[in-house]
């Protein structure tokens, strides 16, 4: 396999959620809410998408009306802002109806409000933190087969990190695996090299979870968290 076809994301998010519901109507794939009431009718979709070296990230945002459930349409006079910026209603056939912007990665770092105004009354609000994880440690151009340690800024002191490496041979197994980070330490050992051949490595690190979200007011959610990013080296006996 060509180790240039090969694509992942990741996404990182810590919330909290407060706030109100809607009341939804009609059938079909993308529903329209028409009227905003206090009730456990809102689920919210939030995903959060980048990758080191990239100029921006990406913030997805879809309202549903439930965990698997359909897009909504909010009503007219609803609008949602990120922060202080109001965003712009998108649709396809594919997801229905959401909100995309995007953000310079180095700006987006630190905490963030979504919300909902109905006709200029705020009524849902969620915080959302962003870091975004880095890599410490300055890999050479050539690595032998020995314990390799990663220091990763960003994490959580006990946190988790999706190592995958592949060469371009086809048959070769690879690695691919969630490892534990502790205190921003991730060890990939010297006997998880023997999976490559010699030659081009193109070495992984991501960081992805979903965070279910489900308050007092029967409001529900879901953060997808992913982040990623990734180093190339010549692997030797």
């Amino acid at each position: 396999m060509n180790r240039t076809g090969l694509t992942y994301r990741l996404w990182f998010i810590v919330i909290a959620l407060t706030g109100g519901i809607l009341l939804f109507s009609c059938a079909g794939k993308d529903k329209k809410a028409r009227v905003i009431r206090e009730a456990g009718a809102l689920y919210l979709d939030c995903q959060v998408n980048a990758e080191e070296g990239d100029d921006k990230l990406t913030v997805l945002i879809r309202f549903r009306d439930g965990e698997d459930g359909n897009s909504v349409t909010l009503p007219e006079g609803t609008a949602v802002y990120l922060d202080d910026e109001k965003l712009i209603p998108d649709s396809s056939r594919l997801t229905g109806s959401f909100y995309e912007i995007h953000k310079p990665i180095p700006e987006f770092e630190g905490r963030h409000t979504i919300f909902l105004l109905d006709k200029g009354k705020k009524i849902y609000e969620q915080g959302l933190e962003f870091h975004p994880m880095l890599l410490l440690t300055g890999l050479a151009d050539t690595l032998s087969r020995q314990d390799l340690v990663l220091e990763l800024k960003g994490l959580q002191k006990e946190d988790y990190v999706r190592v995958i490496a592949t060469d371009t041979l086809f048959s070769s197994e690879g690695i691919n695996r969630l490892d534990t980070v502790r205190e921003g330490r991730l060890i990939i050992r010297a006997g998880d090299f023997n999976t490559l051949v010699s030659g081009p490595v193109q070495l992984l690190l991501l960081r992805e979870f979903e965070i279910p979200l489900r308050k007092d007011s029967g409001a529900t959610g879901k953060l997808a968290l992913r982040y990623q990013l990734r180093r190339e080296f010549m692997l030797k006996d």
